[in-house]
């Protein structure tokens, strides 16, 4: 299983959504999504380099209808995670997972139908959100705990905390983000959101 902190270290951001890539970024805040030469090296030196505008996202499909956006720069926080964007991302019932990991943590936030429901400690499995209970039995399935403070489970408890995390993003989706789709040719934008 794929490992983004492997990836890209300590912070980074993944939002998986239903759509197209185009649509996905511009929802996102991106105007005028296109190729971006060098992808994720391209990320990673805007991320050196520092004091740019707004956000580089990278979108990249990851099956049949669904959507991978990569942001590197959170130090203003990540625009995945941003609870607007999170709403606007699954209204019309789709469901949308982002995955973010800083120095404070690795959370899985997850929106439903034009709602925000909670997040998950991909750490401990521990939910977080007055709605995450309508998600329960999806995270249940695959290892998480029932309640409050309860013990992971297999598969789960055989991961570590990305690995968690995006089986997390599978459960609630249904779309697998493996190692070769962080590869080949990446959309992409600058966001202001």
């Amino acid at each position: 299983m794929v490992d983004p902190g492997e990836l890209f270290g300590e912070g980074w951001c993944l939002t998986v959504a239903p759509g197209t890539v185009a649509g996905v970024l511009e929802r996102m805040g991106v105007t005028g999504a296109s190729a971006v030469p060098g992808g994720l090296d391209a990320a990673t030196e805007r991320l050196v380099e520092g004091g740019k505008e707004g956000v580089l996202l990278l979108g990249h499909e990851v099956g049949a209808g669904w959507v991978m956006v990569v942001e590197l720069e959170g130090t203003t926080g990540w625009v995945g995670a941003d609870p607007s964007v999170l709403t606007e991302l699954s209204v019309g019932g789709a469901t949308v997972v982002s995955v973010c990991e800083d120095p404070d943590g690795l959370m899985v936030h997850i929106a439903r139908d034009g709602t925000v429901l909670g997040w998950l400690d991909a750490f401990t499995g521990r939910r977080f959100g007055d709605a995450v209970g309508d998600i329960a039995q999806e995270l249940t399935v695959v290892g998480f705990p029932e309640g409050e403070g309860g013990p992971l489970t297999s598969p789960a408890w055989d991961l570590g905390g990305a690995g968690r995390a995006l089986l997390a993003v599978r459960a609630l989706t249904g779309a697998e983000v493996t190692e070769e789709d962080f590869e080949g040719l990446w959309t992409g934008g600058v966001s202001h959101l």
